[in-house]
This record gives C-alpha cells, sequence and structure tokens, in this order.
C-alpha cells in the first residue's frame, strides 16, 4: 500500500523468506514503486555501469566526479527548507551539524560517516541526507568530512572517525547517546569502528545504522555472488578500493565483544547486497542483534535518492523507529 506521494505506509507487510536471505532476517514485502523501476531502467539505458567501469580512478579523474558527485547529490537530496547548519573545523575533526527543521532533541546525536567509495564525498554532498535522517531520528546529525583517498589512503579514513568519536565523548555525549550511521565506503568505516572499539572491551554506542554498507575489501563476496546492479560493477569498485587499500581488509565480528544493535538496509540486487548479507550473518554470530532490510528493486545508497524514490523516505523513518528503539527503549 502506499500514502501521498507514493510512500510506502510506515506499517509496510514484512515477511521472512528463504533462500539466499536467511530466515532470521527480515525483508520488506512490498515492491519497488513505479519510480524506482524507471530510475532503475534509465541507468540500464545509459550505460551508467559501463562508463563507470570504463573511467580509470586515478589523480586526473578523481576532481571532476568529485565535483560530479556533488552536484548529482545536491540534485537527488536537495536540503530540506529550515535546515540549520554548522561548520566544524576542531582539529582533525571536520564536518557539519546539521539539524533538520523537526530535529528537537538535544540528548543524543548521530555520528555519520559519508559514503563515495573512499575517494569521493564531503558532508557538504551529504547535506540532504543527513537534514532527512535529521528531520527522521529529531536528531542532531554530525557529517564527518574524513579524508580521502588516494590523498590520504588507509588508514587515514578509519583514524578520522575514531578522533570525531572521541570528540563527542569530549563535548559530553555518553556513549550509548551517540548513533553510529554510514552508508557504502563509509558504512564499512563506521562499522569497523563499532567491531574495532567493541573488541577494545571499550562501551558501544546507541545504535549502528549502515545504508548499503561494503564489508570485504578484497571484493571476493560481491564478485562471487549473482546480481544485475545498474551502477557498479567489480571494475568500479576494484579501481576505488585500490586508492584506498591495497590490504585484502574484510569486517570480521568478534564473538563475546559489546557490539551495538545494527540495522542494515540493502537494494536485493545490488553489487554490495551479499556484502551486507554476510555482514549482518557474522554480526548475529559474534552475538549482535542485527536486523537486516532487504528492499526489493532499489540502486545501490537508495536513501541518496528520496527526490526521486519515494522508498528512500520510508527508510528514515524506518531507520528512526530503530534508533528509537534503542534510545528510548522504555517508550519503544
Amino acid at each position: 500500500m502506499t500514502d501521498r506521494g507514493g510512500e510506502h505506509r510506515e506499517g509496510h507487510e514484512e515477511l521472512v523468506t528463504v533462500g539466499v536471505i536467511p530466515r532470521d532476517h527480515t525483508v520488506t514485502a512490498a515492491p519497488a514503486s513505479p519510480a524506482a523501476r524507471a530510475l532503475r531502467q534509465v541507468s540500464v539505458l545509459l550505460g551508467v555501469r559501463h562508463v563507470l567501469a570504463a573511467v580509470p580512478v586515478d589523480q586526473r579523474t578523481l576532481a571532476p566526479a568529485r565535483t560530479l558527485l556533488e552536484h548529482g547529490m545536491r540534485a537527488a537530496a536537495p536540503v530540506l527548507g529550515g535546515t540549520s547548519v554548522d561548520d566544524v573545523a576542531d582539529g582533525p575533526v571536520r564536518g557539519e551539524w546539521v539539524r533538520g527543521p523537526r530535529a528537537t532533541r538535544d540528548d543524543a546525536a548521530v555520528l555519520y560517516v559519508h559514503g563515495g567509495g573512499f575517494v569521493a564525498g564531503s558532508s557538504r554532498s551529504y547535506r540532504g541526507v543527513a537534514a532527512r535522517l535529521s528531520t527522521a531520528t529529531r536528531l542532531p546529525v554530525f557529517t564527518l568530512d574524513y579524508r580521502l583517498a588516494p590523498e590520504h589512503p588507509h588508514p587515514a579514513a578509519s583514524q578520522d572517525v575514531v578522533a570525531a568519536y572521541r570528540w563527542l565523548l569530549n563535548r559530553g555525549c555518553r556513549p550509548d547517546r551517540i548513533v553510529l550511521a554510514g552508508d557504502s565506503a563509509g558504512g564499512y568505516l563506521a562499522a569497523d569502528f563499532a567491531i574495532t572499539h567493541a573488541a577494545q572491551g571499550d562501551p558501544r554506542p546507541a545504535c549502528l545504522l549502515l545504508f548499503s554498507p561494503m564489508a570485504d575489501l578484497s571484493l571476493d563476496i560481491a564478485e562471487r555472488s549473482a546480481h544485475r546492479d545498474t551502477l557498479i560493477g567489480p571494475g568500479a569498485a576494484r579501481a576505488a578500493v585500490a586508492q584506498f587499500t591495497a590490504e585484502p581488509l574484510r569486517l570480521r565480528p568478534v564473538a563475546g565483544t559489546p557490539l551495538p544493535p545494527t540495522l542494515i538496509h540493502v537494494g536485493d540486487d545490488e553489487f554490495f547486497t551479499a556484502d551486507a548479507v554476510a555482514l549482518a550473518a557474522g554480526l548475529r554470530a559474534a552475538g549482535a542483534h542485527c536486523l537486516l532490510h532487504i528492499w526489493p528493486g532499489q540502486l545501490h545508497v537508495f536513501h541518496t535518492l528520496p527526490a526521486v524514490v519515494p522508498e528512500s523516505r520510508s527508510a528514515y523513518r524506518a531507520a528512526a523507529r530503530f534508533v528509537a528503539a534503542h534510545l528510548d527503549p522504555a517508550a519503544a
């Protein structure tokens, strides 16, 4: 069912399936909206995946690619009216505090780690995404400007996530009042921090939100899976990751450590769908509560397309409900 604007109702039907998706994971039953299907078809007709695979990822191409992503993100996820933005430049910590028009809470905060294949993206390009997550959760969102590859290869970005988290703690945020979130490459960085943080025995954040996260930088999981991603293929993914690291890094949750409850969103036919499924299975095997939502027919990180894809807005509401359940369990 849909409501005004074509968005799925908040109480949309969900089911548990067998097959590729383990039975203990939740899958949205609603098929993709006409807008989402049309966008996917357009990406096929334009040959986006083949274009991305043909363009080398190097110093010569990155500057225009970063500019193109900035403009594309601002068009697909325009900033909501009434959003406030405050720049931060405090030592190694740089980014933006974003507060959406209905973000009235100050008792917790979201630390958001943006995507972009480790080589692109910024707090400015993700301002519309942060505004929507802030509005949905009613929390301020700090979008981190971590250092990008290839100018700053691994572990620079990971160090910046650690610095931002400690910065929030030093500002008076308790660990159990910090929501850690990220998408794609940023999802990898956010999850890597949570897993490493837990392995050190440190107090866990309130919860972890991951949108289409990467989990295996060797790309073995993704390349061995069957998918029909119309945007990302092995060539483009491998070229971007190579700028970040030559190591076959992979997220490996450790059993018995204080891992945060985690919500993962991913399309059902992405290049990184298998990564999301494997990460969810690893978190569950390690003893963490992990809810995996599979969204039929959606492009990679469809959350960045609210101006086009109505399911994006439904996904923000679903994420907000998950956050509320872990920040305010008594009220859930």
